[in-house]
């Protein structure tokens, strides 16, 4: 696995209908997480895709944390 780069994936409509039906608790965590993921990009306005987006997620998440 380390050899593999990390590559984005989003279930398609298909994908999602089926692990709703299957797997109730699952897709509603999944759901949460990316009500606040877009939220996340709204706040920080971090669209490009760049090394700073995974900062503005912590930044997001855990806003107390001590600045290094």
């Amino acid at each position: 696995m380390g050899f593999f780069l990390f590559k984005e994936y989003f279930p398609c409509e298909a994908e999602l209908a089926l692990l709703e039906k299957q797997e109730p608790a699952l897709f509603e965590t999944y759901r949460e997480l990316m009500c606040h993921f877009y939220i996340c990009l709204d706040v920080h306005g971090d669209y490009t895709g760049n090394s700073n987006s995974l900062k503005s997620w912590e930044d997001y998440w855990f806003p107390t944390l001590e600045k290094a």
